[in-house]
């Protein structure tokens, strides 16, 4: 079979592969009918650790049934399924106190990360029963492949944020991750959101969902009078002008779903002490260069935090995944509460346009891509 595969650092393309065979008696054989790369694909290609050669990548998909082990209860040969990109080992002791991190650290990340993942022509998961959902009447195709990475990224960052009725959010990164947080934020009944990005299609789907959009390139806000000038350490408009708006007090919550590493101080210095919280989704690659002490990090401005006393939280997530997530999601859809197929600004027509797809993706060239593999039919 045809599968899209690691090579190698920065180097992908298709091979010939053996079929995969059921590996336990609790998982599925899937065909991926309609999938999208995803930039944690672009960061394992061009900055990732290290991975198992020839690793079929890919971890968003909606996929149709093909082989079912004997254990598995509620999904059967021809069904369509939404398959999370975060898909828990449930066979760990922890998995139910720690469902992303059970047995190791992110033992949840499974698809195109440690086992092969959804772009190839049948690919294995386990634990069918606890991490697929059935794609329910009313919700498409691509409003489910939405929901198995994106929007459940989105409101990771919006529930580990902890965005309550009546708060002032800042979605740092406006792409397909962003914009899903501010889609989580509106749920939530957030009185003001503010989202920094530039990019022009982006702006426009930011402003559509009720965002005030904040383009960094061209903001220009002084800090606010009185404030001590360490109180915004990478001197950025965005602070000044949140600070401003704010009254100095700064953001209930500052969701950092994209940018630079200069993000994270950023969030910092523009939340609101005693309750405030940065809840952080984004990956942050190698720094391009080494710091003083040699350690790749990142800074915390030590004012901002009071010298340590500031009563800010701060949180590092992975998604959500599993089975009720993605149920719970698509059920948002089904009821009219979103519409994440709005992120997808371009599609392709063919599992051989991965790769292409790929690229648009470290280029920047759409917000999302759905890629159509094969069409829904019977086994």
């Amino acid at each position: 079979m045809k599968a899209f595969v690691l090579k190698g650092h920065a180097d992908v393309g298709f091979i010939e592969k053996k079929e995969p065979s059921l590996e336990s008696r609790g998982g599925v054989l899937l065909r991926p009918v309609v999938v999208s790369p995803c930039t944690s694909d672009v960061h394992t290609v061009w900055q990732g650790s290290p991975k198992k050669k020839d690793l079929t990548l890919g971890h968003e998909c909606v996929a149709q049934v093909v082989e079912a082990g004997e254990d598995v209860k509620d999904f059967s040969k021809g069904d369509i399924v939404a398959v999370p990109a975060i898909t828990p080992d449930w066979d760990q002791a922890d998995v139910d106190i720690n469902p992303s991190h059970a047995g190791h650290n992110f033992s949840a990340h499974m698809l195109g990360k440690s086992i092969d993942g959804a772009f190839q022509e049948l690919f294995y998961l386990p634990h069918a029963d606890k991490n697929l959902a059935l794609v329910p009447d009313g919700v498409t195709l691509e409003q489910a492949l939405m929901c198995v990475d994106v929007v459940s990224t989105g409101f990771t960052a919006v529930e580990e944020g902890n965005v309550k009725s009546g708060d002032t959010v800042v979605v740092m990164g406006i792409g397909g991750i962003g914009l899903a947080a501010i889609m989580g934020c509106r749920l939530r009944h957030a009185a003001r959101i503010f989202a920094v990005g530039s990019r022009p299609e982006n702006v426009r789907i930011a402003e559509d969902l009720g965002a005030e959009v904040l383009n960094y390139k061209t903001i220009q806000c002084g800090l606010p009078e009185g404030m001590h000038p360490l109180a915004n350490s990478t001197n950025s408009a965005v602070v000044n002008y949140v600070l401003e708006k704010t009254k100095t007090k700064g953001a209930d919550e500052v969701l950092i779903c994209g940018g630079s590493d200069l993000s994270f101080p950023q969030a910092v210095d523009m939340v609101k002490y005693g309750t405030g919280t940065v809840s952080n989704v984004m990956y942050y690659g190698a720094s391009d260069s080494e710091h003083e002490n040699g350690i790749d990090s990142l800074q915390i401005p030590k004012f901002s935090i009071g010298r340590g006393m500031a009563g800010k939280t701060l949180k590092f997530s992975l998604a959500k995944g599993g089975r009720k997530r993605i149920e719970y999601l698509l059920s948002l859809c089904q009821q009219g509460k979103i519409h994440p197929e709005v992120l997808i600004t371009k599609r392709y027509d063919g599992l051989e346009n991965i790769e292409q797809a790929l690229y648009d993706m470290k280029d920047r060239k759409a917000i999302k891509i759905a890629v159509t593999c094969s069409h829904v039919g019977h086994i």
